[in-house]
């Protein structure tokens, strides 16, 4: 079962972490990579954000509507005044334009997994055991940037340059949000949260989006952090929970349009009804929002469902041309894991699993027409964080690929994978994505920093190391 081992995953981190020894944590100042150029910021375009269907359209600037001139008709209308909507930047596409030019894709290679300092691993301060297990590919280079002081579940970069984390602070499910700064060192940002995970700042300001749990086990919710600190609701009636550590309120991102993007976990695992309401009807009821993919305004909180029939939607991303992904975490029993190519309105399936081997899962309904997964992971690699490559750093022909992390620790995971959602057997059977970053212990999250590098997060100690490029091999 799957939920027991990540259950004990976790007790055994706190565990390990608050039996390892008390000695200073190495830090390492990273230095700016002098091959390639720019940052995957994109320039932000002040405008009033066009909405395609159920949101109201921001218009640019609020007109009055003079009054009209008395006639002689009986009697006179006034039309309303129009009231505008806050505006959104929307943002500018990210160009491979001065990228390196393209090398062959190769894969990274792996370690002996066992003879380590604490045995399978490197302990948690054997930063020396852990650059010699970490593997990347030829041309790249990895670098230890620092520890977070607690268990990291998703990070981002900050309009400071800042690296920013949702952290589990207690070995459980408390947590906050930490900033880590150039040379390692991290502090207190915002918080305290429950079970904290998806982050994004808005672009164009230093306004921080964060999604977590209003309880251990019920609610979840969607605050905003401005930047002097003060914590602000945005949502306290998202659904929540499944169990004590699945399906939440996870991953965010800010779109191309300006609006904000969440991913919302089921609250079953096939939509199995509670035993006293099992004698009364087989199947449970889904609840607004429930395994779906949102659309909100940030500014005003308006909901709306992008996409749905996603069982626990962790992570999510665009690319340069708008193409929206996200990561889906499969079923207690295995099937599931999956990377989705989301588009508005799609519906992904769950919990209509019985074509996946799930017996007891509701039947396929006539009245939905089911999109197709873009990738099948295999069963329990538990795919988490996801980013697309939309830098300048790497070569180009990784220009709009993805990255994604495999937390389990099972063959084929426990890695970052890169994947080219454009190639031509990109789904089909046999197809293997190329393993990128192998040797960690529960990579969760993937970031692209200012210069373009890929930054992952490790869970289970804090660690965060970086890749860069330094040349064709």
């Amino acid at each position: 079962m799957r939920v027991p081992i990540l259950f004990f995953l976790i007790l055994t981190s706190a565990v390990s972490i608050a039996c390892a020894p008390q000695s200073q944590v190495i830090r390492a100042t990273v230095a700016a990579t002098q091959i390639g150029a720019g940052a995957p910021l994109y320039t932000a375009t002040p405008t009033f954000s066009p909405t395609p269907t159920v949101t109201p359209t921001a218009t640019p600037s609020p007109t009055r509507t003079p009054t009209p001139t008395p006639t002689s008709t009986a009697t006179q209308t006034r039309t309303p005044t129009p009231v505008p909507t806050t505006a959104l930047l929307t943002l500018t596409p990210a160009s491979s334009e001065g990228a390196p030019p393209a090398v062959p894709a190769l894969s990274a290679g792996l370690s002996a997994s066992e003879g380590w300092t604490c045995g399978d691993f490197p302990c948690a301060d054997d930063i020396v055991g852990f650059m010699l297990r970490i593997q990347v590919p030829p041309g790249f280079r990895l670098q230890h940037v620092g520890r977070f002081p607690g268990q990291p579940l998703q990070i981002t970069y900050g309009p400071d340059g800042r690296l920013y984390a949702a952290l589990l602070t207690d070995g459980a499910r408390n947590g906050a949000v930490y900033a880590m700064d150039a040379d390692g060192s991290s502090t207190l940002y915002a918080g305290p949260f429950v079970s904290p995970i998806g982050l994004a700042f808005q672009p164009g300001t230093d306004v921080l989006y964060v999604s977590a749990r209003l309880t251990p086990t019920q609610g979840g919710g969607l605050w905003r952090v401005t930047g002097d600190g003060q914590i602000e609701t945005v949502l306290d009636n998202l659904p929540c929970c499944f169990q004590v550590i699945d399906n939440q309120p996870n991953g965010l991102v800010f779109g191309p349009d300006g609006y904000l993007y969440l991913g919302v976990g089921a609250l079953t695992d096939h939509l199995e009804a509670a035993p006293e309401v099992a004698r009364r009807q087989p199947f449970a009821d889904l609840v607004p929002y429930e395994a779906s993919v949102l659309r909100i305004q940030p500014h005003t909180g308006v909901v709306e469902v992008y996409a749905e029939g996603i069982r626990n939607p962790y992570d999510l991303t665009f690319d340069a041309a708008g193409q929206f992904y996200a990561t889906d975490n499969g079923l207690l029993s295995g099937p599931g894991d999956r990377l989705l190519a989301l588009t508005p309105g799609g519906h992904y399936g769950w919990p209509y699993w019985r074509n996946r081997g799930c017996a007891d899962c509701p039947l396929l309904r006539a009245d939905i027409t089911y999109q197709p997964d873009l990738l099948r992971f295999p069963d329990y690699t538990l795919p988490r964080g996801l980013v697309a490559y939309t830098a300048m750093q790497f070569p180009q022909n990784y220009f709009n690929t993805l990255f994604v992390a495999l937390w389990n620790g099972r063959e084929g995971a426990q890695r970052i994978v890169n994947i080219d959602p454009r190639a031509p057997s990109i789904g089909a059977e046999g197809y293997v994505p190329t393993p990128f970053v192998t040797g960690l212990i529960r990579p969760v999250d993937v970031a692209l920093a200012p210069d373009g590098a890929l930054v992952v997060a490790d869970f289970i100690y804090g660690h965060i190391w970086r890749v860069s490029y330094i040349g064709a091999p």
